[in-house]
């Protein structure tokens, strides 16, 4: 159980993302949430005390005790101003906590290349996701949709595209997979041909320009699905990537003999024959 497990249900009560308030289960998301918060809170202490900045932890004890000690405050959720309109929303005490430790660059270096490395093995994993479940594609959705279930076990706030979510509105880029624990948008490209990937990374470097600002998806990943029929290889894709110069906080993932099912299947094939011959 983490801190974010616990913390889902308020969110969704806040945003009023609920039809029907469980009493219990809003309880039970209280408690876990202060309790997990003072661990936090008795954490840094110990920490700015082992540093032997006396200053600064006397600081943060005045500042956050009084917090950390009410239910009611210490699961308070606000926002921060992000450019073009866009509010970042987490608890209080998680915002203000991260000034205190913004001086201490290898914390935030970590957690970032640690929740970045994951969802790019995940992602890594999907041509054995769509083996295990017997998902037939035919087109990028069959994918999406498996995934989106698949990612649910993993992370909180996987939705499907949504226009609102999205400060421009594109042609080609509609990633149906968002996870917006990570900030993570993810779009598949299913790739029949060789000549297909050209296009496939114009279409994505013209929408990638124009999204630019929106802090909700700090990180957007291309996963392009190969055929068996694709020849070229990872590192030819990814030449041809790098050469279109994508915004840093795009990355691309490459997944190699996906069993893409052909466009003709269930359409029948009408012969008309003479009649002559025919009784």
């Amino acid at each position: 159980m983490y801190l974010r497990d616990v913390f889902s249900y308020l969110f969704d009560i806040s945003y009023g993302m609920l039809d029907k308030i469980d009493r219990e289960q809003k309880d039970f998301s209280e408690y876990w949430t202060q309790e997990y918060l003072h661990r936090m809170y008795n954490i840094l202490c110990v920490y700015f005390e082992t540093l032997n900045i006396n200053n600064y932890l006397l600081e943060f004890k005045q500042t956050f005790f009084p917090i950390i000690s009410d239910e009611k405050r210490s699961t308070q959720i606000s926002s921060t101003l992000l450019k073009y309109g866009d509010t970042d929303e987490e608890l209080y005490l998680l915002i203000e906590w991260k000034k205190y430790l913004a001086p201490f660059d290898f914390f935030w270096d970590r957690e970032k290349n640690k929740s970045s490395k994951k969802i790019i093995e995940f992602l890594e994993f999907t041509n054995e996701i769509l083996k295990i479940t017997n998902t037939p594609v035919n087109n990028e959705d069959n994918i999406n949709r498996i995934v989106r279930e698949v990612a649910n076990f993993y992370y909180n706030g996987v939705i499907p595209f949504s226009e609102g979510y999205f400060v421009h509105q594109f042609k080609h880029y509609k990633p149906d997979v968002i996870i917006r624990e990570l900030k993570t948008a993810i779009e598949y490209k299913l790739i029949r041909k060789n000549d297909e990937i050209g296009i496939k990374l114009d279409e994505l470097i013209i929408d990638a320009k124009r999204y630019s600002g929106n802090s909700n998806n700090k990180h957007c990943i291309a996963v392009l699905c190969l055929s068996k029929d694709v020849s070229k290889t990872k590192k030819e894709i990814k030449e041809e990537w790098n050469n279109l110069h994508f915004p840093a906080n795009w990355e691309i993932v490459i997944i190699n003999d996906v069993n893409i099912e052909s466009k003709n299947k269930g359409q029948y094939l009408v012969v008309l024959l003479p009649k002559a011959g025919l009784k």
